[in-house]
């Protein structure tokens, strides 16, 4: 045999072992990746997130598709006279399930997890209700409680942080809104091991509920337009509620402080239509003022209705918490789920 014919065999064999290699090689990547759909039962709306995770280094690597549905869970609840979720209630939140089942195995994803937080916690028939659309759907859903709420969100935060290279110094703060709840985390310790967490009952619907019962006749329905006087007294409400609820917490004003969930994106930062959404106490007061003057119809959004006291909560914590500017990030508690090894086993 000729040394050219010996060469060339050489070489195939060679060829067909490196690709062996890269096959082997391949297969353990994706025995590390999944898709996963995470899907969060909000007070004041359920959203969905499809994600591709990365399992052995617990980190997602790429959202694939989100989407958000109003379903005004904690008003509906407020407003009823034996505090449970009513049957139109009930189908609305069995067609959502099935629209974001649709959505996620559309994606790829056939592991889905769903998760029901302050609504669900404090309706009579909370768990009656988890366990119907359970059945009805076939997707695993568990009612969570506030401290797991407060985990999932800072968890997320933080790896979207880490992916951002943004830097821990000064320490970062989490401060998570919801429709019924609100959740504060900030690192205790100079390696971030140790956390504090804030977990308070006022949030974007009870407050807006709130405000209604204290300036507005019995009866009125939304707070628009709010206009000055009762956005400041709003705002003077928010302060009061803050400064009673965190005697213990101290203050925020050593740190970063960062905004999840949608009060901070999207109905706060949303609301001064600009890229990075940042805000601080003078223009969140300046923007506070300019749409108290907004009826529902002009603010023109699903939320309509506690977008403008959402700002007045906010700032009125702020001022308590000594935090001069928040940077909203497009995380909430759903992302956190996708890289929990626990809810996925």
């Amino acid at each position: 045999m000729s040394i050219a014919r010996i060469s060339t065999l050489f070489l195939l064999l060679l060829s067909l072992s490196c690709a062996s290699h890269t096959e082997s090689v391949k297969l353990e990547t994706t025995n590390c990746h999944t898709k996963r759909a995470a899907i969060d039962l909000g007070s004041g709306s359920t959203k969905l997130v499809v994600g591709l995770v990365d399992t052995c280094r617990g980190m997602v690597e790429g959202i694939l598709f989100e989407a958000q549905r109003a379903v005004p869970l904690k008003d509906q609840l407020q407003a009823s006279d034996d505090n449970e979720f009513n049957e139109e209630m009930q189908n609305r939140l069995r067609d959502v399930f099935d629209e974001f089942k649709y959505l996620a195995k559309s994606e790829g994803a056939n592991d889905i997890r769903a998760v029901a937080t302050s609504a669900f916690r404090t309706a009579d028939n909370g768990g009656d209700v988890a366990d119907l659309l359970k059945e009805q759907t076939g997707v695993d859903l568990e009612i969570i409680a506030q401290e797991q709420e407060a985990k999932f969100a800072y968890s997320a935060a933080l790896s979207k942080l880490k992916s951002m290279n943004v830097s821990q110094k000064p320490p970062i703060a989490i401060w998570d809104i919801g429709g019924g709840s609100m959740q504060i985390t900030k690192p205790i310790d100079a390696k971030g091991e140790k956390t504090q967490v804030a977990l308070l009952k006022v949030a974007s619907v009870t407050f807006k509920n709130l405000v209604l019962k204290e300036f507005y006749p019995k009866g009125t329905k939304t707070p628009n337009p709010l206009k000055e006087e009762r956005a400041l007294k709003a705002m003077d409400l928010a302060r009061v509620t803050a400064k009673d609820q965190l005697t213990d917490f101290g203050n925020l004003k050593d740190y970063q402080v960062y905004g999840v969930g949608g009060v901070h994106y999207f109905s706060i930062g949303g609301q001064f239509k600009k890229a990075n959404r940042v805000y601080n106490q003078s223009t969140l007061l300046a923007k506070l003022l300019e749409r108290a003057k907004l009826t529902d119809k002009e603010i023109n959004s699903k939320y309509a209705s506690t977008d403008v006291t959402n700002m007045a909560l906010v700032l009125g914590f702020m001022q308590t918490l000594k935090v001069d500017e928040v940077k909203p990030i497009k995380v909430n508690m759903a992302h956190g789920l996708l890289i929990n090894p626990a809810f996925w086993n």
